[in-house]
């Protein structure tokens, strides 16, 4: 060949760039590239080319934009990145080209999920939770939770759901009421699980309250005959929800400028009632305990007026009604009536009747 110079040069046409003899490596960075849906990416790829005329690059449908070459790395940004589930081949050209493929992770934050409203629910009945969760990519990277409280009712994962595409996922859950669930509140949470390339994201839904009503369901045994001398469940009862209405007493007497306590009671009800008394259409103040309201009612003529007693337990709502009857004062006369043994009685005074007009005595 002449001289030790035209055996290098020979060398050089032969052999990839780097050190003598070595094969050419090329990679990465970062490894898995991982890029949030619509936004850039920037990636280096890297060799032990040390021939400064060696370049890198990408091969990608998605728009791309070259930056920066240096030897051995060439700086390449993948920009407003939409494809879901691609994968991307880059290179390396040093006296030959070697190249490797990677997937391009494209994920996309889940808006807050959505939990249909939860109407109130009678003790033992079931219900259906619906969760609803819009435009989470990857989708088979996505994880979704309904609560109770701190209590998991359902996970569900979506391993074999289509990666390529946008969607909505539904997931629903039978839900058992019971008496503790009274108060607690339900949640979703959308978990999407980028690890170990990204940090895992998660969002939750706004809570919704469970409201629950009544007493629960009681078993009916009876004799079956032809079975032994055992008793059998046969039926069930549907919830209580209210077993009776409230009660009053019918009927209060008063003068003119008077005053009498009255009561609106209810029987074992779940949750507490809630009391309304009105008279002649006008709320009164109550003292109330979730079974017994009192209030304290008068008039300032005579009449006869309607008192209204409502009374709700979680979506049920039962009234009764009395008469309040006012009259003018009634005269207050003493009588002495002496008894068997000649005991004196104590003045006393004559109450209106019901049957007297409320204008006079």
């Amino acid at each position: 060949f002449g001289s030790a110079g035209g055996v290098r040069t020979l060398l050089n046409q032969v052999l990839p760039a780097g050190r003598l003899g070595a094969s050419l490596k090329v990679w990465l960075e970062p490894a898995v590239p991982v890029v949030e849906y619509g936004k850039s990416v920037l990636l280096r790829v890297k060799s032990t080319c040390s021939d400064p005329r060696g370049r890198g690059g990408v091969e990608t449908s998605i728009l791309k934009r070259f930056l920066s070459h240096s030897p051995g790395e060439t700086e390449v940004e993948l920009q407003n990145v939409t494809t879901l589930n691609s994968e991307i081949i880059y290179f390396y050209d040093c006296n030959g080209r070697e190249k490797n493929t990677t997937n391009l992770v494209v994920y996309r934050v889940p808006e807050p999920p959505v939990l249909e409203p939860v109407r109130w629910l009678p003790v033992g009945q079931e219900r259906e939770l619906v969760c609803r969760v819009k435009d989470a990519a990857p989708i088979r990277n996505l994880r979704v939770t309904l609560r109770r409280g701190d209590e998991e009712l359902c996970v569900k994962n979506f391993k074999d759901q289509n990666p390529d595409e946008l969607k909505t996922v539904t997931v629903t859950h039978r839900l058992t009421a019971r008496r503790e669930d009274h108060g607690h509140n339900v949640t979703c949470e959308a978990l999407l699980d980028l690890q170990p390339y990204s940090p895992r994201l998660n969002v939750t839904s706004e809570p919704q309250r469970l409201s629950v009503y009544g007493e629960p369901a009681s078993r009916r045994w009876f004799f079956r005959h032809g079975r032994g001398n055992r008793l059998t469940p046969s039926r069930f009862f549907p919830p209580t929800e209210f077993p009776e209405g409230p009660k009053m007493k019918p009927d209060v007497h008063l003068e003119v400028n008077e005053t009498a306590s009255v009561s609106c009671t209810v029987g074992r009800v779940f949750p507490e009632a809630r009391f309304t008394l009105a008279l002649a259409g006008q709320t009164l103040p109550v003292i109330e305990d979730g079974h017994r309201a009192t209030a304290t009612v008068s008039g300032a003529e005579p009449g006869r007026f309607r008192l209204l007693c409502n009374v709700t337990v979680g979506p049920v709502e039962k009234q009764t009604e009395a008469t309040v009857h006012v009259y003018r004062e009634c005269r207050r006369r003493r009588r002495r009536e002496r008894g068997s043994a000649g005991v004196t009685r104590s003045p006393q005074r004559h109450l209106c009747r019901p049957q007297i007009s409320p204008s006079r005595c």
